[in-house]
């Protein structure tokens, strides 16, 4: 099922990132003053410019562009890992759960059984683990795979559209918090080999919800951080 929805996502997604904004959409004051009930880009920005998640994504890894090295493992492709490896990366793999040219391993990241212990320095894993049932067995493995002293730049939604619901296809399981996510990889490491980190408020919000794009929202609204209206969480 994990995988039917998986596809399905990428299907809708495929092409639609690098399409220039389209300013003959909905009007967001019209969209706000008419009380729609449903989003203005059921595509949560895609093809409208550039989703909101990503702009806090994109700088996360790029943040930490100095842990991409050695031996890299990325999941569905290795975009992260060309923006921001550079000369210190040695090697790439990357992973699927579904048949993917872009990936040199078929495997699930719940066991990612062809791989062996102690095998990568870093691990990039964005917005992926939403879609994995058993987290548990996820983080457990993706420690296994991991070298010693090595790391993994891992990014969760906390709000969000739910894919799938409207197909009735089973397979979007968890929204996390920073407590959450403490708690989860805070039983397979150390308190202090740990940093979270979470973005989000009102405003970012409120425009991921109903389909805006990056481009469609004032630079304030991502300088500013509001716990209480957390939008995603990065480990």
């Amino acid at each position: 099922m994990r995988r039917n929805l998986l596809s399905k996502v990428r299907r809708r997604v495929h092409g639609m990132v690098d399409k220039p904004l389209r300013r003959t959409l909905s009007p967001r004051s019209v969209y706000l003053l008419r009380q729609a009930l449903d989003p203005i880009s059921p595509m949560v920005g895609n093809d409208r410019g550039t989703p909101i998640d990503r702009y806090f994504i994109d700088r996360f890894i790029e943040k930490n562009a100095h842990l991409v090295r050695g031996r890299v493992l990325e999941v569905k492709d290795r975009s992260y890992v060309d923006r921001f490896g550079g000369d210190r990366v040695t090697e790439v793999d990357v992973v699927d759960v579904i048949e993917n040219p872009n990936a040199n391993i078929l495997a699930d990241i719940r066991d990612l059984a062809p791989i062996a212990d102690d095998t990568y320095d870093c691990l990039i894993i964005t917005q992926v683990l939403q879609y994995v049932d058993d987290l548990d067995a996820a983080i457990a493995t993706m420690k296994r795979v991991l070298e010693p002293g090595g790391s993994m730049l891992v990014t969760v939604p906390t709000m969000g559209k739910l894919d799938g619901q409207d197909d009735d296809v089973v397979g979007h399981f968890w929204r996390l918090s920073s407590d959450s996510a403490r708690w989860l990889w805070g039983k397979h490491f150390a308190e202090e080999d740990l940093q979270i980190e979470a973005w989000g408020n009102v405003l970012l919000g409120l425009g991921f919800w109903i389909g805006l794009a990056q481009e469609e929202l004032p630079r304030r609204a991502f300088a500013h951080f509001d716990p209480s209206y957390a939008c995603g969480v990065m480990i």
